[in-house]
């Protein structure tokens, strides 16, 4: 299988982690900052890394001379380099382009200048954080788009013994099962017959109300 290759632009705290991670995960990763020593601390873990201005296109040119699948802009709070950046990765013909903005005012411009998906590491990481400590049963939530998370919820005691066609949570709760955790093992994109026993883990998603609800009918 070809690995994917991502681009990571910005190496602060959020940054880094993300290029790393990328890495052990099989990825080909450029890693990219104008800082020669947030550079140094990814260089051993990343396929390649360069010092440059992620707001100079000719900079990045150089860089991304080959068809890179993601290009993710993780400037913290800059604006103007997030935008500068996003703008030179759609124009040298990379396929997606996520972006961090610092607010919503910042979502929208750099969705106006081509980013395909918007991320806030802090904000992100503040509702997943908010939704653990309200529902002590909630093992992890990940917001998916406004109003809407992936879920991994303990399952509660009514699905005990049951299949996912007894439960039928599509119509029932308007939520989809994509996978249930068991104690020694995992099924990924379970089937209707599927049976939830105690101690597994249920992963859904869908709307944030319908999650708090199931997770509350317990």
């Amino acid at each position: 299988m070809k690995k994917k290759r991502i681009a990571v632009l910005g190496l602060g705290q959020f940054g880094s982690a993300l290029a790393r991670e990328l890495a052990l995960l099989g990825c080909e990763v450029l890693a990219v900052d104008s800082d020669p020593s947030c550079v140094q601390e990814v260089r051993d873990s990343v396929s390649h890394a360069a010092i440059a201005d992620v707001r100079q296109r000719e900079s990045l040119s150089e860089l991304i001379n080959e068809p890179f699948d993601i290009g993710i802009v993780s400037t913290g709070g800059a604006l103007e380099a997030a935008i500068l950046a996003t703008l030179h990765l759609k124009e040298l013909g990379v396929t997606q382009v996520w972006a961090e903005a610092p607010n919503d005012d910042g979502a929208e411009v750099l969705r106006r200048v081509g980013a395909d998906q918007i991320f806030s590491p802090e904000r992100d990481a503040g509702r997943r954080m908010a939704q653990r400590l309200a529902n002590p049963n909630m093992i992890e939530f990940l917001p998916v788009m406004k109003g809407y998370g992936i879920c991994e919820i303990d399952a509660p005691t009514f699905t005990h013994g049951k299949t996912l066609s007894e439960l039928n949570l599509r119509n029932s709760r308007g939520l989809a099962v994509i996978a249930v955790r068991g104690q020694s093992s995992a099924t990924m994109v379970p089937t209707a017959a599927t049976t939830i026993v105690a101690g597994d883990a249920i992963i859904v998603v869908g709307k944030d109300a319908d999650i708090a609800k199931f997770r509350e009918d317990d």
